[in-house]
């Protein structure tokens, strides 16, 4: 019995985590501007658009070129948080944990979720800088434009020294640290 827990357990925080990210993506996308017509646009508009639009319907809030915000993502961003936080909680601990703590998983998730997309974002940079340096195409295009405000602000703390760049490595190591405190501080380990 435990076994089957365990690989449900998986398969909802799996299905979850997945369905997390590509709204996070969309909600980056939107926020960069980045071009509608470009595939890795369309391919998370339409993985996401069958969740996102019923929240736009029922919170009015029309699609508007050059619009910032995306609030109906973001809010089916938070309601599929507390599903799987409510999900987890009913499969691995049985209800145990109560309503108060519920939600400090879903503030906590919202924040550790976007500091891991992006540790990963600049990582998958920093590998294919020295693998292949001339890499173009529209996940590189993506990548430039998520990691490069983040790679700026680490320029600032350490300069280039002899010509190498420890911006990634400062920024990484900065939100490794977020998620790390964060995710140690939780009252229950659940996730």
């Amino acid at each position: 019995m435990e076994g089957l827990l365990a690989v449900s357990l998986f398969v909802v925080s799996l299905f979850f985590s997945l369905v997390i990210l590509s709204l996070w993506l969309r909600i980056a996308l939107r926020y960069l501007r980045f071009s509608a017509l470009h595939p890795l646009s369309q391919l998370i508009y339409k993985i996401t658009n069958p969740m996102v639009n019923p929240i736009q319907r029922v919170t009015r809030q029309p699609y508007k070129p050059g619009q910032k915000y995306d609030i109906p993502a973001f809010i089916t961003l938070i309601l599929m948080e507390l599903f799987k936080i409510l999900s987890i909680n009913y499969l691995g601990l049985n209800g145990r944990l109560p309503i108060g703590g519920i939600f400090l998983y879903v503030i906590a998730d919202l924040i550790i979720q976007p500091c891991n997309i992006l540790f990963y974002a600049i990582l998958i940079r920093v590998i294919m800088s020295f693998v292949k340096p001339d890499w173009h195409g529209p996940m590189a295009d993506f990548l430039r434009m998520l990691t490069e405000p983040l790679l700026k602000i680490g320029r600032k703390i350490v300069p280039d020294i002899a010509g190498f760049d420890f911006s990634p490595f400062i920024i990484m190591m900065i939100l490794k640290v977020i998620t790390l405190f964060i995710s140690a501080n939780l009252p229950w380990r659940m996730l």
